[in-house]
């Protein structure tokens, strides 16, 4: 064993049981074979209009000349 390792071991066993399943997580999404993607990823919705259509793709050039991430009230 490494040092590396045996420091990852002494380390996760001080770990308090209220952080063991936070910890598990991470170490199983890391040593997956196909990493686990949260989905729909978190930038999903970030081009969402105000009243909800669906075209935003079309109406781009009108979007962008209302002010590029200005907020509207």
């Amino acid at each position: 064993m490494t040092a590396n390792r045996d420091e990852l071991i002494n380390l996760i066993e001080g770990l308090p049981d209220d952080q063991v399943e936070v910890v598990l997580a991470d170490v199983r999404r890391l040593t997956a074979k196909h990493p686990v993607r949260e989905w729909p990823p978190r930038f999903f919705g970030i081009g969402e209009s105000k009243d909800r259509r669906t075209d935003n793709a079309r109406r781009v050039d009108e979007i962008l000349a209302e002010g590029f991430g200005a907020r509207r009230s």
